[in-house]
C-alpha cells in the first residue's frame, strides 16, 4: 500500500505522507493542529499540500481490493485502522472482534 524508500531522503516523509493522503484524502485541520511544526513542512497556512510530492489519485483502500487480489473483508478490516485521527480509530478490543479476524 506505502512504499515510501527510506533511501530518498529529504523527500521520504515527503513521499509517505503523500501515500496516505492519496488513500485516506487530505488530513482534518484538527491533525496538522497536533503538531504544527511538521506540518508547516509540508501544508500551507491554509491546510493545502505545498505540493513537495505529487499525490496519486483514484487511490483509495477499498480500491485496494481489486488493484491488490485483497479479500473485501480484510479491505474493510483496513479502513477501520487506518484513519488521520486516532481517536475515530476503532480500539484494539474492536478490532478483535472484527468479522475478518473472526473469520
Amino acid at each position: 500500500m506505502f512504499y515510501a524508500n527510506e533511501n530518498a531522503g529529504d523527500l521520504y516523509e515527503a513521499t509517505h505522507l503523500a501515500e496516505i493522503i492519496s488513500v485516506l484524502d487530505p488530513p482534518p485541520a484538527e491533525f496538522l493542529a497536533l503538531n504544527p511544526e511538521i506540518a508547516a513542512s509540508f501544508w500551507d497556512e491554509t491546510g493545502k499540500w505545498k505540493g513537495i510530492v505529487l499525490i496519486r489519485e483514484n487511490v483509495t483502500i477499498e480500491s485496494l481490493e481489486g488493484q491488490m487480489g485483497l479479500p473485501l473483508g480484510f479491505v474493510k478490516f483496513q479502513r477501520r485502522t487506518l484513519t488521520w485521527m486516532p481517536d475515530e480509530r476503532a480500539t484494539a478490543k474492536e478490532l478483535l472482534e472484527d468479522p475478518w479476524l473472526k473469520g
